[in-house]
């Protein structure tokens, strides 16, 4: 079992990253539970709803590892608890003991902000600062990651021979 999470801020490419990189390595795709729940409930999540978030984003990265070789995760409880310590300054424990990704890529906030109505952090400086929260959440955590940034091939390109890597180390004897 293999799994990558794609992590970052909102606007970052994350989704469209993550589809292609499961296109290309015959992985399963995982989508944002958190998305969803917004697109139903709201942005305007109190600390509980975040870490019902996070479980659930979890349980979803389990059934989809019993399930497949590899899945790509678009975000985890990492990514999750980020959002805590954005939205609540807090980072629930349960968030940051669950079950780590054996690749990180963090996406850039080098990219243009699309709103499409979930999306909440769009200024520039408050992004820089999400991303500042996201990344000193990985760095604790102290899993793999490798930056993703640039223009839209690049990115595909820095990520696809992220996953090649893992994906030969996983299967050396």
């Amino acid at each position: 079992m293999t799994l990558i999470v794609i992590h970052g801020v909102e606007s970052t490419g994350k989704t469209m990253l993550g589809r292609r990189l499961a296109g290309a390595f015959g992985a399963a795709f995982l989508p944002e539970y958190g998305r969803a729940f917004c697109e139903i409930h709201g942005t305007d999540c109190s600390l509980d709803d975040l870490v019902a978030i996070g479980c659930a984003q979890q349980a979803n990265i389990e059934v989809a590892l019993g399930e497949r070789p590899i899945v790509v995760s678009d975000t985890d409880s990492l990514m999750t608890a980020a959002w805590t310590r954005m939205m609540h300054d807090a980072a629930p424990p349960q968030l940051l003991a669950a079950r780590k990704a054996d690749l990180y890529l963090h996406c850039a906030p080098d990219t243009p902000f699309i709103e499409d109505g979930v999306r909440i952090y769009g200024q520039p400086d408050v992004r820089a600062r999400f991303d500042a929260i996201a990344r000193a959440v990985l760095a604790e955590a102290n899993v793999p990651m490798v930056e993703v940034s640039g223009e839209w091939g690049a990115r595909y390109r820095t990520a696809s021979a992220a996953v090649e890597r893992l994906i030969r180390r996983a299967h050396q004897p």
